[in-house]
């Protein structure tokens, strides 16, 4: 018999049976939290917190996939800003386990700190102990939707933790299509996520297509035309190098507005990172003078 590959060894445990998803309390504590309406932030805490804490879990990011072939976090727990910053922008081809599990519709778990240096370099901290990490694509049929990761304070029994991590990424998967169809796109859908009046975020007859409806196809974001006032100010603090944390403090917005709308700015220039976007804002005379001298 051929000799299993470090990739097979790392996805056969994570191989989807229908019993794992149907009979999944994770699953069910997942479904009974999103009828609350949390925010993507709320969602990211309370997998940490409460969905998978018998794993013990430390971080969580959840991710949308757009038009623009990236992966964007729209929900975090647990991460330093800087880390955080890490996932405003993935592209599906960046060598890292969510790239690599919306890529290819497999989980990912990496456990080993050896294994990860050599295929997932960016995984291993600068500073402090390695910590394993889980991938789960959020999919439906024909559909990439995100990915939710989760790393953990020590390596999980990978038996324990599908049937868990499966049936949360399900539910998940088919909640965040359901509110992107529902919004007529990706960035008002977190936008309704975050709205701080969640309560009249949704009409009572969308609340029941979301709870209710089966399906849903993601519309493709469009670049906007012009910036507004407030992505032009975060575009400006970007370029003075503030983290979105800094921003957030500076202009009085959630963390989360900040990245959303650094996204929008991102689709605006049609680029992938803050430093393709304040070159490009630089060159067409959009930022004052010495703005971008910490870029």
């Amino acid at each position: 018999m051929a000799k299993e590959n470090a990739t097979e060894r790392r996805e056969r445990p994570f191989a989807r049976r229908r019993e794992d998803v149907t009979s999944s309390e994770a699953m069910l504590e997942m479904v009974r939290f999103l009828m609350t309406r949390p925010t993507c932030d709320q969602i990211s805490q309370q997998v940490v917190l409460s969905i998978l804490a018998r794993h013990q879990p430390r971080s969580c990011v959840v991710s949308l996939f757009g038009a623009d072939g990236s992966l964007h976090g729209v929900g975090t727990f647990g991460l330093t800003a800087s880390d955080a910053d890490r996932y405003v922008s993935l592209s599906l081809w960046d060598v890292d386990p969510m790239a690599d599990a919306v890529r290819t519709g497999d989980a990912v778990l990496v456990t080993d700190e050896l294994e990860a240096s050599e295929t997932y370099p960016r995984t291993i901290p600068a500073e402090g102990p390695f910590e394993p990490v889980g991938v789960w694509p959020l999919s439906l049929p024909n559909q990439r939707v995100g990915a939710l990761q989760v790393t953990f304070a020590e390596s999980p029994n990978a038996e324990e933790l599908r049937a868990d991590a499966m049936g949360v990424s399900s539910v998940l998967a088919l909640y965040l299509s359901l509110l992107v169809s529902i919004a007529a796109s990706p960035d008002r859908a977190v936008e309704m996520l975050n709205a701080s009046d969640q309560a009249n975020a949704f009409p009572t007859g969308e609340l029941t297509v979301l709870q209710s409806a089966t399906t849903g196809a993601q519309t493709r974001r469009a670049a906007p035309s012009v910036l507004t006032d407030r992505q032009t100010q975060i575009l400006q603090l970007m370029a003075k190098g503030l983290t979105n944390s800094q921003i957030a403090k500076r202009v009085g917005f959630s963390e989360s507005t900040v990245r959303q709308e650094t996204m929008v700015i991102y689709r605006y220039f049609g680029v992938g990172g803050r430093r393709e976007a304040v070159r490009l804002a630089s060159l067409r005379g959009m930022l004052d003078e010495g703005d971008s001298e910490s870029a």
